[in-house]
C-alpha cells in the first residue's frame, strides 16, 4: 500500500469517526427526550418539538457558511473546528437550569455539528473520486452506527447519571476525533503528488488547504453560480425529493420515543431508547447496501424504491397494537436512511467543481432548515390529540417523494449522455 493509499484510508476512517459522534449525539437528545422533559416542569410536547427543531434548524443554517469556508480554507480545517465546537457545546449543557437555556445550547450544538456536513461530503467526493458512493456510504453508515449505539447507551445510563452528565461524557470523543481528522488530512495532503482528477473529466482539483488550485470566485459570484447550478430539472427534483425524505425522517425520529413511552404507553424509556438505537442499526445496513447497489444500477430507481418501502413502517407504527409489531415498525423506519448516500452523491455530481462546497452547503441548508420544522409540526399535532395523524402525514409525504424520484431516471440518462465518466457518483 502506498503512502497515498494509506493516507486515504486513514482519512476515511477519521472522518467516519467524527461523523459517528456528530450524528450519534444529535440523536441522543431526542432519544432521551422523555427524561430531559421531566427535568423541566411544564414542558409540553410542542416545546419538546421546538427544541429538536432548533437542533436541526441551526444544523441546517450553518451548512451554507460551512460550504463557503470549505472552498476557501479547506475541508479539513472546517471539520476540526466543528468537532471542537461540538465538544464545548456539550459541556455547556451543564449550565441549563431552565428549558429556554436548554433550547439555546441545543441550537449551539446543532450549529457546531452543522459545520461538519458539507466539507465531509466534498472532501470524500474529491479524495475518493473513483468511488464516491461507497466512501460516502461507509461514512454515513458509521454515523448511523453512532446514532444506534449512543442513544441506546444513553437511554440505559441516563437514569443513574442524569442527562447532563450523560451528554458531557461524549465531549472527549469529539476532541479525539478532531485530532484524528487533523493528522489524517495532513498525511493525505503530504502523500498526494498531483491534484485529484475530477470524475467528470474536468481540470484537476488541488487541495483547498494547500491553496494550489485556481483562485476561488468571490462569495457573491459563488452564491449566484450555486443558485444557478440547482435550477436545472435534475438537481431541482432531486433536492425537493431529498427535502421531503428528510422532513419525514426528522418528524418521526424527533418524537418517536415520546410516542412510544407517553402516547402508546407500551414501552419504558430504556426500551424506547434501545428501539431508537436499533432503528439506526437498520439505517447503517440500509446505507451500506444502497451505496453498493447504486454503483451498478440507476441511483434514481434505488431512491424511488427506498422511499416507497419507507411508507409502510410509518403506517405500521400507527395501526399495530402489539408491542412486537410496533417495535418492528420502529426498527424498519431505518430503511429510509439508505437514500442519503445515494442522494448526496447524485446531487453533488450536479454541482460545478469550482463552487461545489458553496453549492452543496446551500443545498444542505435548505434540506435541514425545512425538514427541522417537522418536529414542531408533529409536536403541535400531538398536543391537540392528533399524534397518529401527524405520523400518517409523514407517510403520505414519503410516498410523494417516491413519485418525485420516479421522474429522475430520464434526467440521469441525460447526465450520462452528457459525458460523466463516473456512473457511481450518480
Amino acid at each position: 500500500m502506498t503512502r497515498d493509499d494509506s493516507g486515504r484510508g486513514l482519512l476515511l476512517a477519521s472522518v467516519a469517526i467524527g461523523w459517528f459522534f456528530a450524528l450519534g449525539l444529535r440523536f441522543v437528545l431526542p432519544g432521551i427526550l422523555p427524561t430531559i422533559r421531566e427535568s423541566f416542569p411544564h414542558a409540553t410536547e410542542t416545546q419538546a418539538g421546538i427544541a429538536i427543531t432548533m437542533l436541526w434548524a441551526t444544523y441546517g443554517l450553518t451548512q451554507f457558511p460551512a460550504g463557503i469556508a470549505a472552498d476557501r480554507v479547506g475541508e479539513a480545517r472546517v471539520l476540526v473546528a466543528s468537532l471542537v465546537l461540538a465538544a464545548a457545546s456539550l459541556l455547556a449543557f451543564t449550565f441549563t437550569p431552565v428549558f429556554s437555556l436548554f433550547v439555546v445550547v441545543t441550537g449551539l450544538f446543532g450549529a457546531a455539528t452543522g459545520l461538519y456536513g458539507p466539507p465531509r461530503g466534498t472532501l470524500l467526493a474529491r479524495v475518493f473520486s473513483d468511488r464516491a458512493d461507497r466512501a460516502i456510504g461507509l461514512t454515513l453508515a458509521a454515523g448511523s452506527l453512532g446514532a444506534a449505539a449512543l442513544p441506546a447507551i444513553a437511554a440505559l445510563v441516563v437514569d443513574g447519571l442524569g442527562w447532563r452528565v450523560t451528554l458531557g461524557l461524549a465531549a472527549p470523543g469529539f476532541a479525539i476525533a478532531a485530532v484524528a481528522v487533523h493528522i489524517a488530512a495532513r498525511r493525505t495532503d503530504d502523500g498526494r503528488e498531483t491534484a485529484t482528477p475530477r470524475p467528470d473529466g474536468g481540470d484537476p482539483e488541488s487541495t483547498p488547504t494547500e491553496g494550489g488550485g485556481e483562485p476561488s470566485p468571490s462569495i457573491p459570484a459563488a452564491i449566484r453560480a450555486a443558485a444557478g447550478s440547482v435550477r436545472n430539472r435534475r438537481a431541482g427534483l432531486a433536492i425537493v425529493a431529498a427535502i421531503v425524505m428528510y422532513f419525514g425522517f426528522q418528524g418521526i425520529t424527533a418524537l418517536v420515543t415520546i410516542y412510544l413511552v407517553d402516547e402508546r404507553a407500551l414501552f419504558t424509556q430504556g426500551e424506547a431508547g434501545v428501539l431508537f438505537g436499533g432503528l439506526f442499526v437498520v439505517g447503517a445496513l440500509s446505507q451500506w447496501l444502497a451505496g453498493w447497489i447504486a454503483t451498478d444500477r440507476r441511483s434514481a430507481r434505488v431512491l424511488a424504491g427506498i422511499a416507497a418501502v419507507s411508507v409502510f413502517p410509518l403506517i405500521g407504527l400507527v395501526v399495530f397494537d402489539h408491542r412486537l409489531l410496533i417495535g418492528a415498525s420502529v426498527l424498519l423506519i431505518g430503511i429510509r436512511m439508505g437514500f442519503a448516500p445515494v442522494s448526496n452523491a447524485f446531487i453533488i455530481d450536479c454541482l460545478p467543481a469550482e463552487i461545489e462546497g458553496t453549492a452543496w452547503g446551500g443545498v444542505r441548508s435548505a434540506l435541514f432548515v425545512v425538514s427541522s420544522l417537522a418536529s414542531t409540526m408533529v409536536g403541535i399535532l400531538a398536543d391537540i390529540g392528533r399524534f397518529d395523524g401527524g405520523i400518517l402525514v409523514l407517510a403520505a409525504l414519503t410516498g410523494f417523494a417516491a413519485v418525485l424520484y420516479l421522474a429522475l431516471p430520464s434526467c440521469e440518462a441525460r447526465r450520462l449522455l452528457g459525458g460523466s465518466t463516473d456512473e457511481s457518483s450518480g
